[in-house]
């Protein structure tokens, strides 16, 4: 959370808006719900302060019962970053099943977090919400996406360069918690608008 804070300062100094409009309220998805392999439905919405914590139950089933982003950072994100906003999907049952974080700030769209309970992987989900971000990044007129994601997630990393992100600078100890290096990935909006349009 500290290196996120960091990267939302630094973009904010240079920013010569004066007046706040929260992003959550104006961006639209492009497809409100996902379609599973066999036929379901997870229905998506951009997240209020009622998925606070749902996305808290998220990330538990994900990081082994913990929060990387707990309650305080998660409803401020929604509350007060008027920058921020998460999309949320949930199945039939209204359990919450996967959740995307991102923050808009200048021209960058930055994603802060994507996390899909075990249940739910390899079904093409992080895909959905990444490419949901891109699109509506896309209507914002950002330029391009950025991530940070550990040196060691190598499943991440493939996905990532399969939709076209392409590796950034290496940010030595990013993680807090174990000191390890995080690789940042950048996907240029004006290169890849056409392909994403297309798929």
């Amino acid at each position: 959370m500290k290196n996120f804070k960091q990267w939302f300062t630094e973009k904010l100094t240079y920013s010569k808006r004066k007046t706040l409009i929260p992003v959550s309220s104006g961006i639209k998805l492009r497809q409100n719900f996902y379609t599973l392999s066999d036929k379901r439905f997870l229905k998506a919405k951009i997240a209020d302060e009622r998925d606070v914590d749902h996305i808290l139950q998220i990330e538990k089933l994900c990081y082994n019962g913990h929060t990387p982003w707990d309650r305080i950072a998660v409803l401020h994100e929604i509350r007060y970053n008027k920058n921020a906003f998460y999309i949320i999907l949930h199945n039939e049952n209204e359990e919450p099943i996967a959740f995307v974080g991102a923050w808009f700030v200048m021209a960058e769209a930055h994603i802060t977090n994507i996390a899909t309970i075990p249940d739910y992987e390899k079904q093409g989900i992080g895909t959905y919400l990444l490419k949901e971000i891109i699109y509506i990044a896309e209507e914002e007129k950002m330029k391009k996406v950025t991530l940070e994601v550990r040196v060691s997630n190598h499943t991440a990393q493939s996905l990532y360069y399969t939709l076209g992100f392409k590796e950034g600078r290496l940010k030595k100890g990013y993680y807090a918690k174990d000191n390890e290096d995080a690789l940042e990935m950048i996907y240029l909006l004006d290169k890849n608008k056409r392909l994403m349009k297309e798929s």
